[in-house]
């Protein structure tokens, strides 16, 4: 999910540099020294729908059930220039709602939905000056599976048939 999401930045947000993006809630990672950086953070994860069985029986008896994730992505451009941030942030908006960023995730496997309208979530710094962020929320979904071991009966022997009517009548009282 973070590969897809990172490629996405790289792509279509300009000016982006690899070196300048980071996994947000991530421990022993420092943010930079430099005021142009983004952050990716996964804000929530949900289930969707029901599972989906394979009951085809397989060789091997491996029984596979997949669920349908949706995971809801945060991307925070930070820049000292607010127009870089907010061309940042407004070209993923963008983009997030139409079936350019469809198509491009589709080739990670991973379904995607829409976007949120961009934020303005500006901070003050150590050095009490206002940093500008800009906020995109891209809603994903991924199917996820989940193989088992599961004995099937082969083969089944019926020993005795009756009818329970018949067989087994009620008791008078």
């Amino acid at each position: 999910m973070f590969e897809a999401v990172n490629d996405f930045i790289l792509k279509f947000a300009p000016g982006v540099v690899q070196d300048n993006i980071y996994r947000g809630y991530f421990n022993r990672a420092s943010l930079p020294d430099v005021q142009d950086y983004t952050v990716i953070s996964v804000s929530d994860t949900s289930r969707v729908g029901t599972n989906i069985g394979d009951d085809a029986q397989a060789a091997d008896n491996i029984y596979t059930t997949k669920a349908l994730y949706e995971y809801t992505i945060d991307i925070d451009f930070v820049c000292d220039d607010q127009m870089t941030a907010h061309k940042r942030a407004s070209a993923l908006a963008t983009l997030g709602r139409d079936y350019i960023a469809v198509d491009f995730f589709k080739g990670y496997a991973i379904g995607f939905n829409y976007a949120d309208d961009m934020a303005y979530l500006p901070f003050v710094d150590l050095s009490d000056q206002y940093i500008h962020r800009y906020r995109v929320t891209l809603h994903l979904t991924q199917w996820e599976s989940v193989s088992t071991s599961q004995e099937y009966a082969e083969k089944v022997e019926i020993n005795l048939v009756e009818n329970i009517d018949a067989h087994h009548k009620p008791k008078k009282e």
